[in-house]
């Protein structure tokens, strides 16, 4: 019994035990690209974040790597400014009319670059925030070779996991 006991408890401090600490956040956008958004802090001010929107009858995902430069840090307007850079890969449905007959919905593969800007706000005493973003995008569509949307603005409501000891 004393031998499992030890088994476990040293199998188990893997999981307790780590070189750094990361802040955590997951929430959900809407928008054009509506979905889950997943949030890794690496650094003081940057960030990964991968994103898995629904847009246009298919499925998205997104990579993308950004920064955060705070506007105003009091205690009364926790504001700050995101930007980043990333890529997205995934499916869309697009109409195909194939000749005069009736037309149907088909899938396609998509690949693109996007652009993130956002205004956050960070809530006192919860552990969310709250951001106004925009997100343009360009992409590799096969049935009209690159789209382009400009418009792509939405809301995102996120939830902090895990904070840093400082």
């Amino acid at each position: 019994m004393k031998r499992y006991l030890i088994i476990l408890v040293l199998s188990a401090c893997p999981l307790f035990g780590f070189s750094q600490e990361y802040d955590l956040e997951a929430g959900v956008r809407s928008g054009l690209g509506s979905g889950i958004t997943f949030r890794v802090h690496t650094g003081m001010d940057n960030w990964l974040e991968g994103m898995l929107l629904n847009r246009d009858n298919g499925v998205q995902l997104y990579v993308l790597k950004g920064k955060t430069v705070p506007l105003a840090h009091t205690p009364v307007i926790p504001l700050s400014l995101q930007t980043a850079f990333g890529a997205h890969a995934g499916s869309t449905r697009s109409l195909y009319y194939p000749g005069e007959s009736m037309g149907y919905f088909r899938l396609l593969p998509v690949v693109g670059a996007d652009f993130y800007m956002a205004l956050s706000y960070q809530f006192n005493r919860f552990p969310c925030s709250l951001s106004v973003d925009y997100k343009p995008f360009a992409e590799l569509v096969p049935d009209r070779f690159i789209h382009v949307n400009l418009w792509d603005f939405g809301f995102t409501l996120r939830y902090q996991f895990t904070t840093k000891k400082q």
